[in-house]
Order: C-alpha cells, then sequence, then structure tokens
C-alpha cells in the first residue's frame, strides 16, 4: 500500500485556526499546560501563531479569519459531530476537574469510553481520550 511505501511515521501537528493568539495561548498553555516548542519559531509565517507540543506531536495555532462558525448555535452540541482532534491521556479526572473549576462545559463520549470533548475559546473541539494502549498493538514504528 502507499501508506507503507512513502513510510506513514504518524501525525506531525494538527493546525487549528484562532482569533487571539494570547487568548488562546491562555487556554492552550495556561489551562491545558501545553509546552511551547522553542524550535519552530513563528516568525516565519505571515501570520501570528505558536506551535505547542503534545506529547511527541504538535499542534500549530494560526491567528487567521475563521471560514468556520464560531457561534455555539451554528455548531454540533456534542463535540464527537463535530471536527475535532484527539489528545491521548493518562488520567482524564485532573482534566475534568480542571475544566469543571473553569466553568467550560464538556461532555462525554458517547461510546461509553473514557473520553470528554469540549472547546476551545474559538469553538474547536478537542477530544481526550484516557489511554492510547492501541498504538503499541498497531504501529510497529512507535516506542511507548
Amino acid at each position: 500500500p502507499l501508506c507503507e511505501q512513502i513510510g506513514i511515521q504518524g501525525v506531525h501537528h494538527v493546525a487549528v485556526i484562532v482569533g487571539s493568539l494570547q487568548r488562546s495561548m491562555d487556554f492552550y498553555v495556561g489551562l491545558l499546560g501545553l509546552p511551547l516548542n522553542p524550535d519552530r519559531p513563528h516568525d516565519r509565517l505571515p501570520y501570528d501563531g505558536a506551535w505547542l507540543m503534545m506529547g511527541p506531536e504538535m499542534s500549530h495555532l494560526m491567528e487567521l479569519p475563521n471560514p468556520d462558525p464560531t457561534d455555539l448555535e451554528f455548531r454540533p452540541q456534542h463535540g464527537g459531530k463535530d471536527r475535532h482532534f484527539c489528545i491521548g491521556v493518562r488520567d482524564l479526572a485532573p482534566l475534568v476537574a480542571a475544566l469543571e473549576r473553569e466553568g467550560i462545559p464538556y461532555t462525554a463520549s458517547r461510546s461509553g469510553r473514557p473520553a470528554i470533548f469540549f472547546r476551545d475559546p474559538d469553538c474547536n473541539t478537542l477530544e481526550v481520550v484516557e489511554g492510547l494502549e492501541w498504538r503499541g498493538e498497531h504501529d510497529r514504528n512507535l516506542t511507548l
């Protein structure tokens, strides 16, 4: 298959459009604690942005006009039915506690697995799931 011919190694980064880089940094760095990747300077692009580490992968925050509706009225109520990216964690409980403390709404995965969906300040949906054990079973290039 083509994926083997080209040697897919995994997700490099997920790009997220934000309206205010500072507001998003408060959310992603301040609340979630994602570290900034200093090796990816933002000044090489014609817009403000930041590269944040999510384990071995990255999220690229891009301050650009958003073509998607940012009003919750025009987005699916449950984030699992909207475009989203998913982060695997070892323990979901501290995140749930932080979201509740900050008054950030979330919904549980409807599949019954330990996962939640919530939105950033720009209505981008994040899914966070407890456990990535499946990666080791299916990805012979990944070392956990």
